[in-house]
Order: structure tokens, then C-alpha cells, then sequence
């Protein structure tokens, strides 16, 4: 009875047309590949999906796991190049696209604590494009512009906060996240002696975001005055007193730029 049911199997597959396709040799070197990578063995890993995508460019896959060695090896340039080459190879496929973001954002980091800014901006970007609702990947992209700091850079900061807040499921949260990143940027400002830009970091923030910020204010008071703008400096001087009254820097504050002697 089951040799006659294997006969009859083999006889519909026969007539009816269809065929068990072989794994090709691009496949088998991928399935090589994918093994060495588990075991941990970037480099030939990374060699052998390299020959899989010479011998067969459909398997888009290669490009993850090769960014992904990459990345391991340190590398983030070449991941950079391997992750967009499989961003335009699988844009459609939602697990790549996954896995694709989470290399677009370390990858940023890592660019990031080497201050390569033009790599992390193009990290963040791409990991940005993959996932639009994700606050997180806006905040970091914000971050990188104001590191940069290239003409134009914190305008585009300011709408990828501005992206942040808008899409927030925790508003509080994410403005303490906004406040930080321009403060801790204002902090840099300061330790290169540039008051100017140190001033447009607080700004960014008051104008933007929360122009009630005592301590803002107070920062601003203290710029003001040292830039030479002791109407700037009274002005903030004094928001921030009628803020919290009982704030000692704001109370010193504006006694110091009352005094007669204040230059």
C-alpha cells in the first residue's frame, strides 16, 4: 500500500510539471556563510557572502549580513555602503528593513563617538527613512547636526527635535531628551570660549521648545552680560526671577547687573 502511494506521488509530480529545483551554488556558498557568521567568523563569513552575491545577486540578504561583519570588525564605513546597498536591494522586505535599522543606528553611534559627524548624519538619515515614527532616530540625527555644526546645521537640528516632539508618546520625557542634547551642546560651546554660539544653543531651546526654563534664562542673563548686551542680560535676568522668585542665580543675578559698578 505506501509503495503505491509513493508511485502515485511520483506520478502526479511527473504530470503534473513540477520539479524540486536544486540549491544553486550561490545558495549553498550563502548557507556557508550564514553558518560561519553564527559561529562568529567574520572574516570568512564575510568572504563567502561576498562569492554568494557575485554568483547570485538575489540573495539581497548578503548585503545585511556583510554590514553586519562590518560592523562587528568595527568598520562602520563599509557598513555604511552595504547597509544602503541593501536598503535598495530589499526596500520592501520588512525584516531586512529591521534588521537594516538596527545597524543604520549603531552604526551611527559608533561614527558619532569617533566624531565623524558626515557618517553619522548619513546613519541616522537612513535609519530616519526606514522608520519615520521613530523619535529616537530623529533625537540622534539632531544630535549629530549640532556636533557638525556646519552652516545650516542647527535648523535642521531644530526640525528633527521638532519631528521628536510631534511624534512623542511622552512629551515630558522627550523635551528633558530635546533640553539636554542643546544644553550638552551649549556646554561644548562653552569650553571653546564661543559665548555666541553657546547663546544660540539656549535660544534654540526658549524659542522652540520652552521659553520658561528658569535655568535657560539664567545662562542667557550671564551670556548676555559677558557679550557686552546688558539689556538682553536684564531682560532674561529679570523672566527668570518672575519665574521662581526664590531662585538664588536669578536673584544674583539681577543684583549684579544693577549694580553701579557692573561695567
Amino acid at each position: 500500500m505506501n509503495r503505491f502511494y509513493y508511485c502515485l506521488f511520483i506520478f502526479i509530480i511527473l504530470t503534473s510539471g513540477c520539479s524540486i529545483l536544486p540549491v544553486t551554488e550561490g545558495r549553498r556558498d550563502f548557507n556557508k556563510a550564514a553558518t560561519l557568521y553564527r559561529e562568529g567568523d567574520c572574516e570568512k563569513a564575510s568572504l563567502k557572502f561576498t562569492e554568494a552575491l557575485n554568483k547570485d545577486p538575489a540573495l539581497r540578504e548578503g548585503y545585511v549580513y556583510l554590514a553586519e561583519c562590518s560592523l562587528k570588525k568595527g568598520d562602520y564605513i563599509t557598513a555604511l555602503l552595504q547597509a544602503e546597498q541593501a536598503t535598495a536591494a530589499a526596500a520592501g522586505d520588512a525584516g531586512i528593513r529591521a534588521r537594516l535599522k538596527t545597524i543604520f543606528s549603531a552604526g551611527g553611534r559608533s561614527a558619532l563617538d569617533n566624531r565623524d559627524y558626515d557618517a553619522a548624519i548619513r546613519f541616522f538619515r537612513d535609519a530616519a527613512a526606514l522608520d519615520q515614527k521613530d523619535g529616537s532616530l530623529h533625537l540622534w540625527l539632531g544630535k549629530a547636526l549640532l556636533a557638525r555644526a556646519n552652516k545650516g546645521d542647527m535648523k535642521a537640528a531644530l526640525s528633527e527635535f521638532k519631528t521628536v516632539m510631534s511624534t512623542s508618546a511622552s512629551p515630558a520625557q522627550d523635551l528633558a531628551l530635546v533640553r539636554s542634547a542643546l544644553f550638552a551642546q551649549a556646554e561644548q560651546y562653552s569650553a571653546q570660549k564661543d559665548m555666541y554660539a553657546q547663546s544660540r544653543c539656549y535660544l534654540a531651546y526658549t524659542e522652540n521648545f520652552n521659553q520658561d526654563d528658569v535655568e535657560a534664562c539664567i545662562n542667557l542673563g550671564k551670556l548676555f552680560s559677558r557679550m557686552g548686551n546688558p539689556v538682553g542680560a536684564l531682560y532674561y535676568a529679570k523672566k527668570a526671577y518672575a519665574l521662581d522668585p526664590k531662585n538664588k542665580a536669578a536673584i544674583e543675578l539681577i543684583n549684579d547687573l544693577n549694580s553701579p559698578i557692573h561695567p
